[in-house]
């Protein structure tokens, strides 16, 4: 360096220049923060990996193995904060009370740990509201409550995929949640930007869908779990969660047909770390079709 330049840098200019480096690697963080992308959820590939799928299965569903003779009291005293979570709009028996928090309890120990990403749903998921109100649509979902109405079932028995199905609208708006400060305007939570950019459910978004309201042109019906899927993306994400954890050998013949079903597939497969509820061993004759909706499916 020049020795008169040198003579003339005083403390001052040298303290200026440690700021300038500071300031330069702070933007830098924040940059990376704000346009960096989430690791991605279908890092493994369990469709090859488990080509023939001989995992062991609940040879039952679990809730028909659950005992009617117990107190409503000693089933909600193994999880006495989770039987808070209930509201009950209807005259229900203790029995019939019994049957369904049984199920609800099994469903929300598996999401509780089997889920190895996002926000603890133990404290995300607040209200469970269950009546029997006549011509209200089966269920609906908000990012902490779910809402089922039985009189619209056409078979009771589908509460336990209904629940399963809303469950994913919980930890797809919720639980499910980025980092970055940036967010994506393409899909939002009730018309509100809420999703950050590193988002995990962007990524399965992507598969099928431009935006919330608009499918990519090159989108197949093969390519979704159920025609009722194909309405928007946060029902292709429930329907394809329910299928999976309660049908995924049927999910893997649909797969077969798709790489889009295949990728939905392996998301779902990372995100359980291949862990599922129960595998409907129902032979369905099957032949490129998809049904409507996959809570029916019992």
């Amino acid at each position: 360096m020049d020795k008169k330049l040198l003579a003339n840098i005083t403390y001052y200019d040298v303290i200026k220049l440690l700021w300038a480096v500071v300031l330069f690697f702070l933007a830098l963080v924040i940059w990376v923060k704000e346009g960096g992308e989430p690791f991605t959820m279908v890092e493994n590939d369990y469709y090859e990996e488990y080509a023939e799928d001989t995992t062991s299965n609940v040879e039952e569903h679990p809730a028909a193995s659950l005992s009617m003779s117990d107190k409503l009291a000693s089933v909600c005293a193994l999880h006495d904060d989770w039987c808070k979570k209930i509201v009950w709009s209807w005259a229900f028996s203790d029995m019939e009370k019994i049957w369904y928090v049984s199920q609800y309890f099994v469903i929300f120990n598996f999401l509780d740990r089997g889920i190895n990403e996002g926000l603890d749903i133990k404290k995300e998921f607040k209200t469970l509201v269950i009546n029997s109100n006549a011509g209200k649509r089966r269920w609906g979902a908000t990012w902490s409550k779910i809402t089922i109405n039985l009189d619209s079932f056409t078979d009771i028995s589908q509460f336990w995929q209904v629940l399963t199905h809303e469950f994913w609208h919980i930890v797809d708006l919720w639980v499910l949640n980025g980092n970055s400060l940036a967010k994506n305007s393409d899909y939002t939570e009730f018309w509100k930007v809420k999703f950050s950019i590193d988002d995990p459910s962007l990524e399965y978004y992507k598969y099928s869908w431009n935006s919330e309201d608009i499918r990519k042109s090159t989108a197949q019906e093969k390519d979704f779990c159920s025609q009722y899927g194909m309405s928007n993306p946060f029902e292709d994400f429930a329907e394809c969660h329910n299928l999976y954890l309660n049908n995924r050998k049927l999910f893997r013949t649909m797969a077969s047909e798709s790489s889009i079903l295949k990728n939905k597939f392996n998301f779902f497969s990372n995100l359980f770390d291949y862990q599922i509820l129960w595998d409907n061993n129902t032979w369905f004759p099957y032949d490129w079709w998809r049904p409507w909706d996959t809570t029916v499916l019992s």
